[in-house]
């Protein structure tokens, strides 16, 4: 197995390792340490069912429900699926997760990791896109940093006053918004300590003592801060690519600019982490 760093901020693949096989915990801890060092990893030349491949992420930890359980697959349910051949209830092609995004901050227990597998990949286009909030949170003005470091959000399925609103067919959470969940804007990550900006745009509902909008517009300009070409890993999608990400230190949004008729068909499972702080 090698494990080599993809570019300076962000990004690390790993090779020469079958995750079907038995792993000793030498190796499983030097895997999984990986991601919350290089904040995403692709692994490369899997060949997973999709329950080899849930059984495969046991590494990371416990696999959690996902929104959006009418892309389930029903002999697997935790695992989703992600495909550019999806229609939402009006017929319209859904595209899933075009804006930056982290995943699920309205849960009280939101995932720590996320992890896609490539089943079918389109011949150009695609690509998932990770970016280091870490590092971005690092590089703001300190005046910056001090004043929103102890700032909450406060988060919903879908936030009222978001600029990049969806609609799911079939989607349960779609009808209904849940009470608030409250999370750091700023996060330490468990496992080393080191602190990132977190938020979704689409679910947050308002930073606490601000107004919807006026939440949306610091978000919004935290995001232009942060954006930039060298703290994005742009995963250019083989099959057999098993690509995962830290949520505590990232976000991610997918690319849409493949050509419709060719298949995008990825498994997404995501991981139990810790409550924020």
């Amino acid at each position: 197995m090698e494990i080599t760093k993809l570019q300076d901020n962000i990004g690390a693949e790993v090779t020469g390792v079958d995750l079907r096989e038995p792993l000793d915990m030498e190796t499983r801890q030097v895997i999984y340490d990986a991601v919350p060092e290089h904040i995403a990893v692709v692994i490369r030349d899997q060949d997973f069912t999709p329950d080899e491949f849930l059984e495969a992420t046991e590494l990371f930890g416990e696999a959690m429900q996902q929104h959006h359980t009418e892309f389930a697959l029903q002999s697997s349910p935790l695992v989703n699926e992600i495909s550019n051949q999806h229609k939402d209830k009006n017929g319209k092609r859904v595209n899933h997760g075009e804006t930056w995004h982290t995943d699920h901050p309205n849960h009280a227990i939101p995932p720590k990791f996320t992890t896609l597998y490539g089943v079918a990949v389109p011949s150009i286009g695609g690509d998932t896109e990770v970016l280091n909030t870490r590092a971005g949170f690092a590089l703001l003005p300190d005046d910056i940093k001090a004043r929103i470091r102890d700032f909450k959000t406060a988060n919903v399925y879908q936030g009222s006053a978001t600029r990049h609103r969806f609609a799911y067919a079939g989607s349960a959470q779609a009808e209904r918004q849940p009470d608030p969940v409250v999370q750091p804007l700023v996060r330490t990550n468990g496992d080393n300590g080191t602190q990132a900006l977190y938020f979704s745009t689409t679910k947050c509902e308002n930073i606490l003592g601000m107004t919807p909008e006026d939440s949306q517009d610091l978000l919004e300009d935290l995001l232009a801060r942060i954006a930039k070409p060298e703290l994005i890993y742009k995963h250019k999608w083989r099959k057999g690519d098993m690509l995962i990400w830290d949520n505590r230190s990232a976000m991610h949004q997918g690319v849409i600019d493949c050509p419709p008729e060719q298949v995008r068909l990825l498994y997404r499972i995501i991981i139990e982490g810790e409550a924020p702080h």
